[in-house]
């Protein structure tokens, strides 16, 4: 199994990379320059990064395109998550309070992302900007005291937003949401 990580420019984008080679699953780092035709993949994560979306989709490179188009499995971590919700229709704003640090994620929809994980689970966070907004293309699956949107997902296609880190040890449970994400790629 090939699941490339787009470099977003973010810190943890390496340990993206590294919690699915542990996970068994083949990996590495690709530029934001890659095109959706590009990408021969069983899915695709995007990473986080210290750009704003409201900042201009034009420096995100292809993201915003291959987001709208893919039909493979899609994970969007962080700021990827923001994207996300952005192209889908959302609003991403500055947060109420941004969060940095240990947050308790409240899980809404148990979709197959979530599987096995319970309903309130520790997460490290590190974000001042936040989907705040649904234009109606996608569905909350998880919010927290301070983000309403910690995690989405794109109606009727295999796409999902995570406004948390799950590639870190701060995230207990992230290595297990990462391998439910792993599994949507086999199908």
């Amino acid at each position: 199994m090939y699941i490339p990580v787009v470099f977003m420019g973010g810190q943890y984008n390496h340990l993206i990379v590294r919690a699915l080679k542990e996970l068994g699953v083949s990996s590495r780092l690709i530029p934001q320059s890659t095109s959706l035709e590009e990408l021969k993949v069983d899915g695709l994560i995007m990473g986080g990064g210290p750009h704003s979306v409201n900042d201009g989709l034009n420096k995100l490179g292809r993201t915003p395109e291959i987001i709208e188009r893919c039909t493979f499995p899609l994970l969007g971590i962080c700021l990827s998550h923001q994207l996300i919700g952005k192209v889908m229709g959302g609003e991403v704003v500055k947060g109420r309070q941004p969060e940095y640090g240990r947050t308790l994620v409240k899980v809404l929809e148990t979709d197959d992302i979530f599987l096995g994980i319970d309903r309130e689970f520790v997460a490290w966070a590190s974000h001042n900007d936040e989907v705040r907004k649904n234009g109606g293309r996608f569905t909350i699956l998880a919010n927290s005291e301070y983000c309403d949107v910690e995690a989405l997902k794109v109606d009727k296609r295999p796409i999902y937003g995570l406004q948390f880190h799950v590639e870190v040890a701060d995230t207990p449970r992230g290595k297990d949401i990462l391998k439910n994400f792993t599994k949507l790629c086999k199908n």
